[in-house]
C-alpha cells in the first residue's frame, strides 16, 4: 500500500470514528444543559484549563519526537526515553497543580472550582499513559485503534456524565466521567500498540536526551502557546465576567469548534507522519494541496454554523441563561475557518524540524488573544469573544 493510500485510509478512519464519538459527545453535552447550570459548567471548565496547563508545560515534544525519530534500529530506545520523560514529568507537574489548585482558582474568580482540579489532574495523568502507545501506532500509520479509543471514550464519557448528573452529582459528574473515559481510551491504545513496543526498558543515554531536548524544547513552547491560545481565554473570561459567562462561552466555543475538530484535526493527525515519510522536495506541494483540501471542506461548514447560530441554539438549548450561547457562537464560528490552516502548517514545520518557527507563531497568537480580550472586554462578552477570531486569523495569515 502506498503512502498516499495509507494517509487517506488513516484520515478516513479517524474522521469516521471521530464523527461517531463526538456526535454522541455533542448530544450528551446538549442534554447536560438540562441538569447543570452554566455556573457549574464554568467552574469545571476553569479547573480543567488549570489541570491542562500543568499537563502542557511538561510535554516537551516527546510524542512528535517518537514519531519523527523513532524509526529503524533506534525505535525502542527513542520510545522508552519518550515514555520515561512523559510519565515522570507528568507526575510532577500534575501533582503540583493538584496542591496549588485552591490558590489559583481564587485568582480567576472561581474559588468553587478548586474541588474539581485534583480529579481533572488525575484524568490527564491517566491519559499520559496512553500518549506514547498512540504515537507508536501513528508512527506505524495505524489509526484504527486511535479512532476507536476516541469514539468509545467519548461514548463512555457521555453515558457516565449524564447518569451521574441526572442523580444530582453536579459538576463532579463531569470530572468522574473524564476519569472513566481516560481509563477506557488508554486500555484500548496499550492493547493495540503492545506493551513490548511501548514499555520495553533501554538504557537512558545523555546523547539521546540532548537530541530530544534540541528537537522538543521549541516544540514545547509552541505547544504550550498553542494550547494556551485555545483554552486560556476561558480563564480571562472568568476573570472579567464570572463563571456563569464561562459556562455559556465554553459551550459556544465547543460548538464552533466542531467543523475543525471533526474533520480538520483528524486529517492533521495523519498529515504529520505522512509528511515525515515524504522526501523533503515533495513536502511543499503536499502542504499546498492539504491546505486547499481543508479549506474547501471546512470553510462552508464554519460559515454556515455562524449563520444559523440563533435559531439553532433556540431549538437545542433550554430557554434560560443558555440562550446566551447564540451570539457567542455566531462570533466564534470563525475558529473553524482558521484553525485547520495552522494544523497543516504545524505538520509541515514539524516534519522539516523547523520547530522554532512554530514557536514564534504560537507565541504571537497567544499574545494577540490575551491582549485582545483585555482591550475588548470593556465592550461586553461578545466583543471580547471576537479577540479569538482576530488572534487565529492573524496567526494563519502569518503562517
Amino acid at each position: 500500500m502506498s503512502l498516499a493510500q495509507k494517509a487517506a485510509r488513516g484520515a478516513l478512519w479517524t474522521i469516521v470514528s471521530s464523527m461517531g464519538g463526538r456526535a454522541v459527545g455533542v448530544i450528551g453535552t446538549l442534554v447536560m444543559t438540562r441538569f447543570l447550570h452554566p455556573r457549574q459548567i464554568g467552574e469545571v471548565a476553569d479547573a480543567t484549563v488549570l489541570a491542562m496547563t500543568a499537563n502542557w508545560i511538561s510535554i516537551w515534544g516527546f510524542g512528535q519526537y517518537a514519531v519523527v525519530k523513532g524509526r529503524g534500529p533506534d525505535a525502542a530506545e527513542v520510545t522508552w526515553h519518550a515514555t520515561v520523560f512523559y510519565i515522570v514529568l507528568g507526575a510532577i507537574s500534575l501533582g503540583l497543580m493538584s496542591s496549588l489548585g485552591r490558590d489559583l482558582t481564587h485568582v480567576f474568580g472561581a474559588p468553587e472550582a478548586s474541588i474539581y482540579v485534583p480529579g481533572m489532574a488525575l484524568s490527564l495523568f491517566i491519559q499520559r499513559l496512553g500518549a506514547i502507545p498512540e504515537r507508536v501506532l501513528t508512527r506505524q500509520m495505524q489509526f484504527r485503534a486511535s479512532g476507536m479509543a476516541l469514539a468509545i471514550g467519548e461514548m463512555t464519557f457521555t453515558i457516565t456524565a449524564l447518569s451521574l448528573a441526572a442523580n444530582g452529582m453536579g459538576g463532579m459528574s463531569l470530572v468522574l466521567a473524564k476519569i472513566v473515559q481516560s481509563c477506557v481510551a488508554v486500555t484500548i491504545l496499550v492493547r493495540a500498540a503492545g506493551v513490548k513496543n511501548c514499555w520495553t526498558p533501554t538504557k537512558l543515554r545523555w546523547a539521546r536526551i540532548k537530541d530530544m531536548l534540541r528537537f522538543g524544547v521549541p516544540l514545547a513552547v509552541q505547544n504550550i502557546s498553542n494550547q494556551a491560545s485555545r483554552y486560556w481565554d476561558r480563564l480571562a473570561i472568568s476573570h472579567y465576567f464570572g463563571t456563569s459567562a464561562v459556562g455559556a462561552y465554553n459551550m459556544a466555543y465547543n460548538l464552533a469548534d466542531i467543523p475543525a475538530i471533526q474533520v480538520g484535526e483528524q486529517i492533521a493527525l495523519v498529515l504529520m507522519p505522512s509528511m515525515a515519510e515524504l522526501p523533503p522536495e515533495r513536502r511543499p506541494r503536499a502542504l499546498e494541496r492539504s491546505t486547499a483540501l481543508l479549506s474547501l471542506i471546512i470553510f462552508p461548514l464554519a460559515v454556515g454554523l455562524g449563520l444559523v447560530a440563533e435559531p439553532l441554539i433556540a431549538v437545542l438549548l433550554p430557554a434560560n441563561q443558555w440562550q446566551e450561547v447564540a451570539p457567542l457562537l455566531a462570533v466564534l464560528a470563525c475558529l473553524s475557518v482558521f484553525r485547520p490552516i495552522t494544523w497543516v502548517l504545524s505538520a509541515y514545520f514539524e516534519a522539516e524540524s523547523k520547530t522554532n518557527r512554530l514557536m514564534f507563531l504560537e507565541l504571537g497568537k497567544l499574545g494577540v488573544l490575551l491582549v485582545g480580550i483585555m482591550i475588548l472586554q470593556q465592550y461586553g462578552l461578545e466583543a471580547a469573544a471576537g479577540a479569538v477570531g482576530i488572534a487565529f486569523g492573524v496567526s494563519a495569515v502569518a503562517g
